[in-house]
């Protein structure tokens, strides 16, 4: 191994220990937060817990993750081993755990917003020096348009908190900006950013391997997923009375996001031979999340319907369930699959599947128990058994990404034994 794949592996092996090590940390909180629900535990603050729960899932897991793994599968050596990357990293590790410590301790105070603005600004620096970078790659133009998109989602995501910050420090009572400023946060992040991020790194390893027409189709598949973006924006804020142009921006919404969905439907069925060579783990793990998005652009487009919008934006269980089917079932399992195709978690490794497993099958406990807590809250017919359920499920989350973190652990001295020898 080359002096700089070594310094390519060090550095990366760290941040994904230590996303994957945040990871246990969101699920731990999660476990905390579903525990507050039925027992009294004085010493929590509910609210306060939340707020750090989301603060740190966005910054700590999810956006960590991406940005480590962005940089260093798709930028070359010359450009991933700048320094810059690395203080960012840190920076933004750190900013991360400064927040959890704050939200969790006091709430929205003036301190915590510090962390939080700064966190936003470490992003912007991120975002300038990969824009750059990527630019000056030789990734294909698919690869190209889907980072540098999602990137600049999350730049303007940052539209939502600033307004909220706003709107806190005015005290102003304006309930439907406040909710809109918070769903433009969410649908930039989750819908672009997060979405865009994922097929960027998919594609990155699936080109080499499939044909030129199965890379046309993918390339139209991300013209329509960049498209959909901003128009489908509009559908959130379909909750509220909207003018004839509004409903028309977001009537074009829907229909890109079922284009979409045709298309991610044409250019996959070729890549079933590809699929049945992964191993099985791999392979169902990878398909839930596929599916997962699939779900997600059906439900987003529907919201176009009144009596769906209406539904989904009243109801907080839907709107819980929704936002975890993209964070958990689609983007964090899919980060986790990429990590075992990528070789940084041993698949081979009965434990590892174990691990796996086990928080597959929180995500699909909790994704089923929201939905149905959701659907039984319209029905009125909702049951005392649910917040059981999720508390249930939410222990099997922790467990598991906590069998993941050892599994990871174990990875590395498989690694480490053989160098020793």
């Amino acid at each position: 191994m080359s002096c700089l794949n070594a310094i390519k592996v060090k550095n990366k092996k760290r941040w994904i220990d230590l996303a994957l090590l945040n990871l246990c940390t969101v699920a731990f909180l999660g476990m905390t937060l579903r525990s507050k629900i039925l027992f009294s535990l004085p010493l929590i603050n509910y609210n306060n817990l939340l707020q750090a729960h989301e603060h740190f899932a966005f910054g700590g897991w999810v956006t960590l993750a991406l940005m480590v793994l962005m940089v260093y599968e798709l930028l070359p050596e010359s450009l991933y081993k700048k320094a810059g990357y690395q203080w960012l990293f840190g920076s933004i590790f750190l900013c991360s755990w400064c927040m959890l410590l704050n939200f969790s301790f006091s709430g929205l105070s003036s301190v915590a917003n510090l962390f939080s603005t700064l966190f936003i600004v470490l992003t912007y620096f991120f975002s300038y020096i990969f824009l750059k970078d990527i630019s000056k790659t030789a990734v294909s133009r698919t690869v190209r348009l889907l980072s540098v998109t999602g990137i600049v989602c999350m730049v303007l995501s940052s539209t939502g908190p600033f307004m909220l910050d706003y709107l806190f420090t005015s005290k102003s009572l304006n309930a439907i900006l406040y909710r809109d400023a918070l769903f433009t946060y969410l649908h930039l992040m989750y819908n672009g950013f997060f979405t865009l991020s994922v097929f960027a790194l998919l594609f990155a390893r699936l080109e080499p391997k499939i044909t030129i027409g199965t890379k046309r189709n993918t390339y139209r598949f991300s013209v329509l997923l960049c498209l959909s973006i901003l128009p489908s924006l509009f559908l959130s804020y379909l909750w509220h009375d909207a003018d004839a142009l509004l409903k028309a921006i977001a009537l074009a919404g829907s229909l890109l996001l079922l284009l979409s969905f045709i298309w991610f439907i044409i250019f996959a069925l070729p890549l079933i031979k590809i699929y049945r060579t992964m191993p099985s783990t791999l392979r169902y793990i990878g398909l839930l999340s596929m599916a997962a998005f699939m779900l997600k652009l059906i439900l987003q487009s529907l919201t176009i319907f009144p009596a769906v919008g209406d539904a989904v934006f009243g109801d907080r269980p839907i709107i819980i369930g929704f936002l975890h089917l993209v964070f958990l079932a689609f983007v964090s399992l899919f980060t986790l699959a990429y990590l075992v195709q990528a070789g940084w978690l041993d698949i081979e490794n009965k434990f590892t599947r174990i691990a796996l497993a086990v928080f597959t099958l929180g995500v699909l406990l909790n994704e089923g128990f929201l939905m149905a807590q959701g659907l039984g809250a319209m029905f009125i017919k909702s049951s005392h058994l649910f917040p059981w359920l999720l508390w249930i499920t939410s222990i099997c989350l922790f467990i598991g990404a906590l069998l993941i973190v050892i599994a990871r652990a174990k990875t590395n001295a498989a690694a480490v034994l053989p160098a020793l020898k």
